[in-house]
């Protein structure tokens, strides 16, 4: 009797502990950590949105350069991990993060405040504005206010940044809306005659202006809602944010991210002078 109730509790302890210890590994896990992780398994994975210069994919051979390619190699180079990337959209890639598909986006995103409610951004690296594309002879654009009229259609991509100030600022025109990662996308509606103004950042309409005689760049010369250009990652990943501010710092601070960016040219990007003095003045 007393052998066989020893067994009962035994057993009974034993069928406790079981049940336990899913839960603990589940925690265990999750105070892992996102960096810990790729740490561990030597493997980054990396969201990212073509986006000449900062992201180029070659048409051919689907080779990645540019940039901000070049910047996070060098980051997993000094981690000592693998880098393995993944292509998103721009109306796509806060899923990605949020699916784990990737656990950092080096896409040139604009930093909005609807994007930061579902993703969480890096300190700025750039700043851009954004600009719009009409047909040359069309006069009846001179301002923004121009566009927002009855019948005028705009095109944007879908998702972008430009995308969210047309819904947020356009309450009269017609959204073309583009479900596509091209940004260029809405420039060639343009040039199709299928709208009349594409609206996107002002390097993407600036270089698109001087390819193409049978446009102008409206804004060339005051690009409008300037904002911020960041990397993303899934929010709430406090530890993961803390390690890419870090690298950021690192790339603007020794002119790293100026170094990889000179071998690609213009890139119509700002970012805010740094200026050091002396701790204790002479």
């Amino acid at each position: 009797m007393v052998r066989r109730a020893r067994r009962q509790v035994c057993g009974a302890l034993l069928a406790a502990l079981v049940l336990l210890a899913g839960p603990l590994a589940e925690r265990a896990d999750a105070q892992q950590g996102t960096l810990d992780k790729i740490l561990k398994e030597k493997t980054f994975n990396i969201g990212y949105i073509p986006s000449p210069p900062g992201i180029i994919k070659d048409p051919r051979t689907g080779e990645l350069s540019g940039f901000y390619i070049d910047a996070i190699r060098f980051v997993c180079e000094q981690m000592g991990v693998k880098p393995v990337f993944h292509e998103a959209r721009w109306a796509t890639f806060v899923a990605g993060l949020q699916s784990g598909q990737f656990d950092l986006s080096v896409a040139a995103t604009f930093a909005t405040i609807p994007r930061a409610l579902a993703v969480d951004f890096s300190k700025p690296i750039h700043y851009l504005g954004y600009s719009a594309i009409v047909r040359k002879g069309d006069s009846r654009f001179k301002s923004l206010r121009d566009i927002d009229k009855p019948g005028i259609r705009v095109a944007v991509v879908q998702g972008a940044a430009g995308h969210e100030w047309a819904k947020q600022n356009l309450k009269n025109a017609q959204l073309v809306v583009l479900a596509t990662a091209d940004l260029t996308a809405p420039f060639v509606e343009v040039s199709a005659g299928r709208a009349d103004v594409g609206i996107e950042d002002a390097w993407a309409t600036r270089r698109y202006a001087a390819k193409h005689p049978e446009v102008v760049d409206l804004f060339a010369e005051s690009p409008f809602n300037v904002l911020p250009i960041a990397w993303a990652v899934r929010k709430g990943d406090t530890q993961m944010l803390n390690f890419v501010n870090t690298v950021i710092d690192y790339l603007l601070i020794n002119g790293k991210l100026r170094e990889f960016a000179q071998k690609y040219g213009p890139s119509g990007r700002f970012q805010l002078k740094l200026v050091y003095e002396p701790v204790v003045a002479d």
